[in-house]
């Protein structure tokens, strides 16, 4: 029996090098698209899911993941122009510290852990960049998994975007 996969979110990958907006990840149930670990969506807006989004004040205006705790993650598939070497920038927002997160490029961790800063709050926003990337031209799935929260509130941070560049 096949296991379940997810799908691309609007029903087609994300282009890479480029922007994916962090609230969109990949459409499917909680354990296949995305892991939450609370039920309902916090925040309220944007989507359905158990994941947990919200407006954001950061330039561009629209949402971000939050709420995001250890042992939580969200599926992207994306289509990658060409084989190269990338870098990687995460657009967060986080109060406390210790927290870290990693990403996953087809079941495989790539950067190892990330140290979250703090960024002195929810809605104040920082670009966290992961250089050396190589990857190859065709679909992927990255997955940005949450691992460790703060001392102070358990959060692992809020997410924004992840935005793929030629390195």
């Amino acid at each position: 029996v096949a296991s379940p996969s997810s799908t691309p979110f609007g029903g087609t990958p994300a282009a890479l090098p480029g922007t994916v907006q962090a609230e969109n990840f990949d459409e499917g149930a909680s354990g296949v698209a995305y892991f939450d670990t609370t039920a309902g969506n916090t925040g309220g807006k944007y989507r359905t899911t158990d994941m947990d989004i919200e407006s954001t004040t950061d330039a561009g205006g629209g949402y971000n993941v939050g709420w995001t705790r250890p042992g939580e993650w969200l599926n992207y598939s994306v289509t990658v122009a060409s084989a190269g070497t990338y870098a990687l920038d995460v657009r967060v927002a986080n109060t406390g510290t210790g927290a870290r997160f990693h990403i996953e490029i087809d079941g495989t961790d790539r950067t190892g852990p990330v140290n979250m800063p703090n960024t002195g709050g929810w809605q104040v926003w920082q670009t966290v960049r992961k250089t050396g990337l190589s990857l190859s031209a065709g679909a992927h799935v990255i997955r940005l998994v949450f691992d460790a929260g703060t001392a102070e509130s358990g959060g692992v941070g809020n997410y924004n975007w992840l935005r793929l560049v030629s390195n």
